[in-house]
């Protein structure tokens, strides 16, 4: 379905198929159970990340009873938090009327892609892009404290949270067939990641961090860049990422020459 979607000419078409592919790489190791309105995600693992436990690609016009069920099934995992992920504009709408009332946040990301040739980008001075599998647990380490480093700032930031999202980053390297990608200084030190995801004819990019002492120097734009030229390689004609879309990273990536193609809402209430 990927192949054919990502082969579209239609850009709702392909945004569903990067959001799609979004979804997979986050259900990898995850329980994923079908519902009559979506899909439940849940990581009995890893209860306190938001994306993995939550109801995801919710269509139609489910009532709000309909949806505490659907809450029911991700809470097997022990997650306490209601995230609900929806596309369809119908729903976005529907889903907007019945969950803003009950103290739900919301917030919109954007599907983006890059169909022409990847760009290139220098890194840094100092730094070289270095690909890390999952059997390089000294470099995994170093990447895993680099994303500390940027989750910090969050505002839902705990050591523990983090670590659990380096578990399940390193999870969909070993079990997922992702790769890290790595600037890395002289003395093996990371200064900023990503994780990229190929399934050609479709690539996908996730979690871009740089370290905080290395913002602005063009970390994010040479790893982006590097990423999207060896997915191509691999034979992945359409590059995909989703960004925030009203935050400064999707500004890099607009420079880049990936385009908006289509967006996703999500409400979050927390315990």
């Amino acid at each position: 379905m990927v192949r054919m979607r990502a082969r579209a000419t239609d850009a709702g078409e392909l945004a569903e198929a990067i959001f799609a592919m979004e979804d997979d790489l986050l259900g990898v190791g995850c329980t994923r159970e079908r519902l009559p309105f979506g899909e439940a995600f849940y990581d009995a693992a890893h209860p306190s990340i938001y994306d993995v436990n939550s109801l995801r690609a919710v269509v139609g016009r489910p009532t709000w009873r309909q949806l505490e069920a659907g809450f029911a099934v991700v809470r097997r995992g022990g997650c306490r938090h209601k995230r609900v992920v929806a596309r369809d504009p119908e729903t976005v709408r529907h889903l907007d009327a019945l969950l803003l009332e009950r103290s739900f946040q919301r917030q919109v990301c954007v599907a983006m892609a890059l169909t022409a040739k990847a760009p290139w980008r220098p890194m840094p001075p100092g730094l070289r892009v270095h690909l890390v599998g999952g059997d390089d647990a000294a470099m995994l380490a170093e990447v895993a404290r680099c994303q500390d480093r940027v989750r910090r700032e969050e505002p839902w930031y705990t050591p523990e949270v983090s670590v659990h999202m380096d578990e399940m980053a390193e999870r969909q390297v070993r079990e997922g067939g992702a790769v890290f990608l790595a600037a890395v200084d002289e003395a093996g030190h990371v200064a900023g990641t990503l994780l990229l995801d190929c399934r050609p004819p479709l690539a996908f990019i996730a979690d871009v961090g740089t370290a905080p002492s290395w913002r602005r120097a063009g970390v994010a734009t040479g790893l982006v860049a590097a990423a999207s030229s060896l997915a191509q390689g691999q034979g992945c004609e359409v590059v995909s990422l989703t960004a925030r879309r009203d935050d400064r990273p999707r500004r890099i990536y607009e420079r880049l020459g990936f385009d908006v193609l289509g967006e996703s809402v999500d409400w979050l209430r927390s315990a």
